[in-house]
């Protein structure tokens, strides 16, 4: 029995033919070359058992790389599959392959016409490796596109790519039209139709966006979900790119910017985009505006939130008077969104009317705190005070003659106002309606003695202007009130 020194093959020498170093090795894969002298090596040192997946260990590759491998020296005639079970490849000399015309060995006629299409595609214009059929008629074999389907793809490629296209680069769209289930010449026009609209309009964008140069594929990804997944039509994204200037103009800050369009309302179209954009741009100044009037910061997408909330009660110049009475106060926008509902309440929804309130308010309040100060009451004038003094007027009692009515009141104990308004309604039902004949008029037995006043005196007082604001400041606690 004979057997040979299994360390012999660390020390001996495998014979490569020149012919394959020359017309084979360029144009295939570093790993299917290294399959390929692995499988020679196999032949004459590996016992007959040895297998696929024996392969695939000793070179560290995944099983269907090594099959990918196999195949790709078949259609290269270099290697025969003869056996599926258990597996046998049969590997033939490179220089039998082209100097016997009468071998057995089989060309695929198939492949042979597929690379001379893909050669013919591209003519004169670019040299087309053998490597590069390969892995385009892979797209046949394993990702189960037809051929003529992936011939459309190259010369698609061609056409949105330019002739120097990357096949790499292109494999990906092979296995988008796979997964579309592209299986005839019809249905790869309508999806390479579908796909230079993508690329057109993601080439659109990037001049729109000041660049020039051909999409990436992550951008026409983008591109495609904007049209597809989220509806956009091909306008209204060339719209919203003005909102890029606010930044560094990209596809990723353009997703953004969409997604957002998409979250606040139902725009889709250039027209509608458009309109929103410029409805949102609007909304934002007249926020800002409320804001600033109020004197309190808010950020952008907050200020938009929140003018949202207040203009459903009241008008955008409503609000503005609501603003400037909370910021003489130092208010913040609880109270405003108080004063606001307050005025609502009362009717109050039209900058007239809360202009033509306002200056009631303060009229009302001014001649009360005049008032006070006759009778010697300490406060702040309330409503009641004011209905109080409105009923007065509507009484026919003047203003003077109120004054005069609350120098008596000074020396009352208890309430001064209660007094007051006792003295009044005495007056009123004696059908007093001036100063003179309140003077004539005997005071009521339980009237305290008082020191006479002249009314006139607080006709021209000067208010400061701490007190003219705390005008708003019963506004605002008036509306809280109100408010419950």
């Amino acid at each position: 029995m004979f057997e040979k020194d299994p360390q012999a093959r660390a020390f001996g020498s495998l014979c490569i033919e020149n012919k394959f170093f020359l017309d084979y090795l360029p144009a295939a894969r570093g790993d299917y070359v290294k399959v390929y002298l692995w499988g020679l090596f196999a032949t004459e040192h590996m016992p007959p058992d040895y297998s696929l997946s024996d392969m695939a260990r000793d070179l560290n590759m995944a099983l269907p790389e090594i099959e990918a491998a196999l195949r790709y020296w078949e259609r290269r005639t270099l290697v025969s599959h003869i056996s599926d079970d258990p597996p046998v490849y049969q590997f033939h000399s490179p220089t039998q392959r082209q100097m016997l015309p009468g071998s057995p060995l089989e060309v695929d006629d198939e492949f042979v016409n597929f690379s001379e299409s893909v050669y013919a595609a591209f003519g004169d214009r670019r040299k087309i490796t053998p490597g590069e059929i390969a892995l385009a008629w892979e797209w046949v074999l394993d990702i189960g596109l037809k051929p003529e389907v992936v011939l459309m793809l190259i010369n698609h490629c061609i056409a949105q790519r330019g002739v120097q296209f990357s096949f790499k680069k292109a494999e990906p769209l092979a296995v988008r039209m796979k997964e579309h289930e592209v299986n005839s010449c019809d249905d790869a026009d309508a999806f390479l139709h579908h796909d230079q609209a993508v690329h057109d309009g993601a080439k659109k964008v990037l001049s729109r966006m000041g660049k020039r140069r051909f999409p990436s594929d992550d951008e026409l990804a983008l591109y495609e979900k904007w049209l597809g997944e989220w509806g956009f039509a091909p306008e209204a994204i060339l719209d919203a790119c003005a909102e890029t200037t606010k930044g560094d103009p990209s596809f990723k800050y353009l997703d953004g910017i969409l997604n957002g369009i998409r979250a606040r309302g139902q725009a889709r179209t250039g027209e509608q985009v458009k309109k929103q954009l410029q409805q949102e741009a609007d909304e934002k100044a007249l926020a800002q505006e409320v804001f600033a009037r109020l004197g309190k910061p808010v950020t952008a997408p907050a200020a938009i939130r929140l003018y949202r909330e207040i203009v459903e009660i009241q008008p955008h110049g409503v609000l503005l008077l609501a603003a400037d009475e909370c910021r003489r106060s130092n208010k913040n926008l609880e109270d405003m969104q108080a004063l606001l509902i307050s005025w609502k309440n009362r009717g109050l929804q039209t900058e007239e009317a809360v202009s033509e309130y306002l200056s009631r308010f303060r009229e009302a309040n001014l001649l009360l705190r005049e008032v006070f100060e006759a009778c010697g009451h300490n406060g702040r004038p309330t409503a009641a005070d004011r209905t109080l003094y409105e009923k007065w007027k509507n009484a026919g009692l003047n203003h003077e003659l109120i004054l005069a009515a609350a120098e008596q009141a000074r020396a009352a104990e208890g309430s001064k106002i209660a007094y007051l308004d006792k003295v009044l309604e005495a007056w009123h039902e004696a059908g007093i309606t001036d100063i003179s004949q309140a003077r004539a008029q005997r005071r009521p037995d339980h009237a305290p003695q008082g020191k006479t006043v002249s009314a006139q005196r607080y006709a021209q007082r000067e208010y400061t202007e701490e007190e003219l604001l705390a005008v708003s400041d019963d506004l605002i606690e008036e509306a809280k009130k109100l408010r419950g």
